[in-house]
């Protein structure tokens, strides 16, 4: 049942308190990687009985039920309001998003069941009850662009205008915040964003070999228009032209500390998979500590979603390891 925002503000901060020292994350995140089996894994995560079926069905089945359950206990904790900030709804839409690339693409290969869906209803902006009809599906709402069945040429451009909306949807949304936390809870998303463009401009250099021009088309811009100095891209920017076998061109960066080290003697190439497990965790770690220091405002339920969505990441990795039977190294994490 909603409460009064004072109250609600309260309870959700104790409650969420509660559940985050209960997290898989930072040390804690070793006690996913000491279990031995999946069977393990699936007792020590959830209260269910452990489903009677081959691994690779209990894998997909443990990550599809610790996604449930990280969707059901942050609805369970925004229910509390009568109003909900609208960014604590915008950060669950996550998920239609994601979905809804899911769902373009079953349609453009003509599958006839509906793809698995993550449920975060009420708050859905898709109607997944109008399966197949994409148009009545995204209708009246802010994906109502989406309205045709895409050729698989199109896919891409999509997908890419999904990202560029949910992220332009959420920065706007983390402005209208309250005051008291406003400039925390820009300061922590807009972060997570940057350094997200900033990836992406090294995967596309590194992997795909595209130049300054390819790159700035497909970055993720806070107005939804290109422009260089917009404050999403900039740190992206301002790296493109660095040469990406250079060490001593990235001793300078802002972001050095999360670089892949370099060895004497050693040819050096940049590692966009290292810089991004070495900044997720500084990021968590951050939206922990953030967590405590704005407490009755939105600031603490974006932190939980951050930090949780981080567990969830874990708890994925070790269904894979187990899967695959990988051992867990610290490797693992770092390139």
């Amino acid at each position: 049942m909603a409460m009064d925002k004072s109250a609600a503000d309260a309870f959700v901060y104790a409650k969420a308190s509660g559940m985050l020292a209960r997290s898989f994350v930072g040390e804690r995140a070793q006690t996913l990687f000491s279990v031995r089996t999946l069977q393990e894994l699936w007792s020590l995560l959830f209260a269910k009985e452990v489903p009677v079926v081959p691994e690779t069905m209990l894998a997909k089945a443990l990550e599809q039920e610790a996604q449930n359950h990280f969707i059901a206990e942050y609805k369970k904790l925004v229910q509390n309001y009568a109003r909900p900030e609208p960014l604590l709804i915008s950060l669950l839409t996550f998920f239609d998003y994601d979905n809804l690339k899911e769902l373009g693409a079953a349609l453009c290969m003509h599958e006839s069941a509906m793809p698995v869906v993550q449920d975060i209803s009420p708050y859905n902006l898709i109607d997944y009850s109008k399966w197949p009809d994409i148009a009545a599906m995204t209708a009246k709402g802010p994906l109502a662009w989406y309205d045709t069945v895409p050729a698989l040429s199109e896919q891409q451009q999509n997908d890419y205008r999904l990202d560029c909306q949910y992220i332009a949807e959420v920065w706007a949304n983390a402005k209208a915040v309250d005051a008291s936390c406003r400039n925390a809870v820009l300061g922590l998303l807009g972060e997570k964003f940057r350094m997200e463009n900033v990836l992406w401009a090294l995967r596309l250099r590194v992997y795909y070999g595209m130049g300054r021009k390819d790159v700035l088309e497909h970055l993720a811009y806070a107005s939804g228009e290109r422009h260089l100095r917009d404050t999403l891209v900039k740190d992206a920017v301002a790296t493109l032209d660095w040469e990406l076998d250079t060490y001593e061109r990235w001793r300078s960066w802002k972001y050095h500390a999360l670089l892949n080290p370099s060895e004497e003697g050693v040819p050096w190439m940049i590692d966009p998979r290292w810089i991004s497990n070495s900044f997720k965790r500084l990021y968590v770690q951050k939206a922990y500590r953030l967590f405590h220091q704005f407490p009755f405002t939105a600031c603490p339920l974006v932190c939980w979603f951050i930090v949780k969505r981080d567990e969830l990441d874990n708890i994925r990795t070790a269904s894979e390891m187990l899967r695959l039977h990988v051992q867990h190294t610290e490797e693992v994490f770092n390139g």
